[in-house]
């Protein structure tokens, strides 16, 4: 049988959040064992939109199709190029929700490495995902797929920076957005975070070096405040026009889908639809950018396959020699029966001589042929 790619995908794309949760929750330790079983290789690419699994496997079958799709819902398997060009789009970010995400370089980067010191990665794979990294890392230096803000939380900081320099800013909500507005946020600027969640307000605490508030008290220290970002998740105003005393603070971010904050009216104010139409343009321009990134990728493709077929040439080569050498091993021991020891070495280095004189013009057509799936699986019949 050759060696096929195939990558086992359930991404955003695909299904709702509730259905990939249950492909992000599969026991990782059963995941690995009916991998090792099945495959020769395999990489595990988890993110919060997307469980992929990429494995080499030689003997890949309906079986085995069955079994990878029979773990969630409405899973998806590509095979071959399709399934290595999938991996060159996700590393370059064309198949994230952001298009031209940059964090997702890294995750493909740690998931190789988690798989190459445990061990599950193998010539193949590492290959091939250092291919991709290679090939992500082209596509953004000669296109602009990874230009301009199009994250709504480093939008809206860029916002803030441009309007106040320094000042003491509050953010509403312990959730991943006011994480990643935490991220963004510099250090010159003096941030508080309200929330209801203890246990939250104490992590970011922690994580970020920030002080948590109880949100209870937020209408007693508005005041005292230069910006307001609004991260929360709920139906309804948490904050009304009334509830603005003074000229402070003098801008106010609202993320909540629907208003979270009713706009006072007599200061700088931003919501969401004004933030989405502030990074639609720099969207535009990536998704332009990806024909670019396609014709990048395609170029790409014919040397990694030719790759993979000559690594698979070079293990058929070097199964035909180690069968070579074991009937060679096999005649010098019964010759021996009738000759002695003594003129072991000599007969061996005249075996080794002819074995060199008579496969060596072989092995070098071998080397320098052609071959697609169908050839190689014919080489693989004959001298495998």
């Amino acid at each position: 049988m050759i060696m096929i790619i195939i990558d086992l995908m359930a991404t955003y794309k695909q299904m709702g959040l509730d259905e990939l949760e249950v492909w992000s929750s599969l026991d990782e330790i059963s995941i690995r064992n009916l991998m090792r079983y099945i495959a020769k290789e395999y990489v595990i690419l988890k993110t919060c939109n997307r469980f992929e699994i990429f494995a080499i496997m030689e003997n890949y079958n309906n079986d085995i199709e069955e079994k990878l799709l029979g773990l969630g819902p409405k899973g998806k398997i590509l095979k071959g190029s399709d399934a290595v060009r999938h991996l060159i789009e996700v590393a370059s970010g064309m198949d994230s929700m952001v298009p031209g995400e940059q964090d997702i370089q890294r995750q493909v980067k740690e998931a190789l490495k988690k798989s190459i010191d445990e061990g599950t990665s193998g010539k193949y794979l590492n290959y091939i995902f250092m291919k991709a990294l290679s090939t992500s890392k082209e596509i953004r230096s000669k296109t602009r797929i990874g230009n301009g803000i199009v994250s709504i939380p480093q939008a809206s900081v860029k916002i803030l920076e441009g309007v106040l320099n320094s000042g003491k800013v509050a953010i509403l909500g312990t959730g991943r957005v006011a994480r990643t507005l935490l991220k963004y946020i510099p250090k010159n600027y003096d941030v508080n975070v309200f929330g209801r969640n203890e246990t939250r307000l104490n992590e970011i605490e922690k994580n970020f070096g920030v002080r948590g508030i109880n949100i209870r008290v937020l209408r007693d220290h508005l005041g005292e405040y230069d910006a307001l970002f609004s991260a929360l998740r709920m139906e309804g105003y948490i904050l009304n026009s009334k509830d603005f005393k003074s000229n402070r603070p003098y801008v106010i971010i609202d993320l909540g889908n629907p208003r979270n904050i009713e706009n006072p009216g007599d200061r700088y104010f931003v919501d969401l639809d004004y933030l989405r139409e502030y990074i639609s343009n720099n969207i535009s321009i990536r998704l332009r950018e990806m024909e670019r990134a396609k014709m990048i990728i395609d170029e790409k493709l014919g040397v990694i396959d030719k790759m993979i077929m000559n690594y698979q040439v070079e293990e058929i080569i070097a199964s035909m020699y180690k069968k070579i050498e074991k009937v060679k091993e096999e005649e010098i021991g019964e010759l021996f029966h009738y000759i002695g020891e003594k003129d072991r070495e000599y007969i061996e280095k005249f075996a080794d001589s002819l074995i060199k004189k008579i496969f060596g013009g072989i092995t070098k057509n071998i080397r320098e042929g052609r071959y697609d799936d169908r050839t190689i699986e014919e080489l693989k019949r004959i001298l495998g």
